[in-house]
């Protein structure tokens, strides 16, 4: 049979077209992003960069070595699985799925930037409105503050906080937050009007996200049993991973088989309690170190009082660590020399890292569970269900679909709520550490010509 030779070239170069297309749309993606990164957040999209060119380098050598060394992986194949092509395409499937977590991870982080941007353009804004156009001084004083704080409370009463309040919390709240905190920091360091808040939160967000984006080796450990999991229940059944053509053979197996969905309820659910647990000590933490809006009882005057931190009484009260946390707490702590130190409860001085580490962690099993169960579960799942495939487990394709499902949705919100704000508030709490260098401040300060 006679084949037209322009048809293969035409294809070939289309191909090759498509792929230096996408490497210059990946080239234009970069500048822009350092660009829309501004000077103090380009190290976190170099150390994002840097990051995806190590999965890139792995998947490089993968690439290398695995056909340089096909006979002894086949043979050694046919010795452990019984095929000579399973030990080849498994290791295709894993490193695919270690490129699609660690890609996870970084989005989140870009999402966490952008976050973060909104939320200091958002004080900014609010802040500006403040300033004197003459001198530059930002002059804030309890009557500004009401009008975006709730209303005053007396003096005497202690807050209660409410994580979801936290999380939904208003634009012109969370700013007038903000402006309490740059309120404390010009009381106690005697900065000038011209200081500026979003200036310092901004330095203390680039620091800490920084050390969120880099990913140690122990940061993949958490990928290790799940993907173990999955292939084990896929191999069982002759499968290969979700891709394969018989995937559907082990639907259903993923519900039914007590060592895959127990294991997946308790990390799901540890998982939920870590995240809520990260949210609720930064924000207790944060409400401490900030001063409150009031009310004196007898002239009904608003005015500002001191964070509670700064009176004996509330700091003697105050534990943010349970019995039940503190024995892990404790694996970590540092003892504790400051009242700052303190509000970490049993991990004392080493309480920001325990806690950056914390969220980094945290985050970081929320993306492998979205991935984990949102690649290799819930499209196989929904996909034999929509076109009427038959499956290893039917009895339990339903139940198997709606369990790793509602997974991935509360996995989805603990990552696109819970562990933002949680990272947020650490950021605040950063920023009222003791000691900070009077250096650091005075370079927050801005000129009338700024």
């Amino acid at each position: 049979m006679t084949h037209n030779p322009v048809l293969p070239v035409l294809g070939s170069s289309s191909i090759m077209c498509a792929i230096v297309a996408l490497l210059y749309s990946w080239e234009v993606s970069v500048k822009w992003a350092r660009q829309a990164a501004g000077e103090s957040l380009r190290p976190v999209v170099e150390s994002v960069l840097a990051e995806i060119g190590g999965l890139g380098f792995i998947g490089l050598i993968l690439q290398t070595l695995v056909p340089v060394n096909r006979e002894y992986l086949e043979d050694l194949s046919v010795k452990v699985f019984g095929e000579r092509e399973i030990l080849i395409e498994t290791f295709e499937y894993l490193h695919t799925a270690f490129f699609q977590v660690g890609v996870g991870f970084f989005v989140a982080a870009g999402a966490m930037v952008a976050l973060g941007i909104q939320k200091l353009r958002e004080i900014e804004t609010i802040e500006e409105l403040q300033v004197d156009s003459a001198t530059g001084a930002c002059t804030v004083t309890p009557e500004v503050l009401a009008r975006y704080l709730p209303s005053p409370q007396d003096q005497h009463e202690t807050p209660k906080q409410n994580i979801w309040n936290e999380i939904v919390m208003s634009t012109e709240e969370r700013a007038g937050k903000s402006l309490l905190m740059r309120y404390r920091l010009v009381e106690k360091y005697h900065l000038p009007e011209t200081f500026r808040i979003e200036k310092y939160i901004e330095r203390a967000f680039v620091e800490n996200l920084l050390e969120l984006v880099e990913l140690s080796p122990l940061t993949w450990i958490y990928l290790i049993p799940a993907l173990a999991l999955a292939n084990s229940i896929d191999l069982s059944h002759d499968v290969i991973n979700a891709n394969s053509p018989d995937a559907f053979e082990s639907s259903g197996f993923f519900f039914s088989t007590p060592w895959a969905i127990w294991p997946s309820v308790f990390t799901v659910f540890s998982s939920f309690i870590w995240g809520i647990w990260n949210c609720w000590k930064m924000t207790e933490i944060k409400y401490m170190l900030l001063p409150r809006l009031g009310q004196t009882p007898s002239t009904a005057e608003v005015d500002i009082i001191v964070a509670p931190i700064d009176i004996k009484e509330e700091r003697e009260k105050f534990s943010s660590s349970p019995s039940w946390v503190q024995p892990l707490e404790a694996l970590w702590a540092k003892p504790a020399v400051t009242d700052y130190d303190r509000l970490f409860g049993a991990a004392g001085a080493a309480g920001l890292d325990l806690y950056r580490n914390s969220i980094k962690f945290q985050s970081w099993l929320c993306i492998t569970n979205i991935v984990f169960f949102g690649t290799q579960i819930v499209p196989r799942d929904l996909d034999a269900v929509l076109s009427g495939a038959k499956v290893g487990a039917p009895q339990y394709l339903t139940m198997e679909l709606l369990t790793y499902g509602s997974f991935v949705a509360l996995s989805l919100f603990q990552l696109l709520l819970v562990s933002p704000r949680a990272f947020w508030n650490y950021c605040l709490v950063a920023c009222l550490e003791e000691g900070v260098s009077r250096e650091l401040l005075e370079s927050c300060e801005v000129s009338i010509k700024d």
